[in-house]
């Protein structure tokens, strides 16, 4: 199957989300756990997507 994985970085100062696309799930869970500290205040939170859920 040939699924996408989006992580989604909703910010919270009203800029445009940002969106990166993975082939795997686990690529995708890595990239959000990168930010599992992250105390800048930037994000609203951290989505992961798969477009077979769109």
């Amino acid at each position: 199957m040939n699924d996408l994985w989006i992580v989604r970085f909703v910010r919270k100062d009203g800029k445009p989300d940002e969106e990166y696309f993975y082939h795997s799930q686990s690529e995708a869970e890595y990239h959000r756990d990168l930010f599992q500290n992250d105390d800048s205040g930037l994000y609203e939170r951290i989505e992961i997507i798969n477009d077979a859920d769109l």
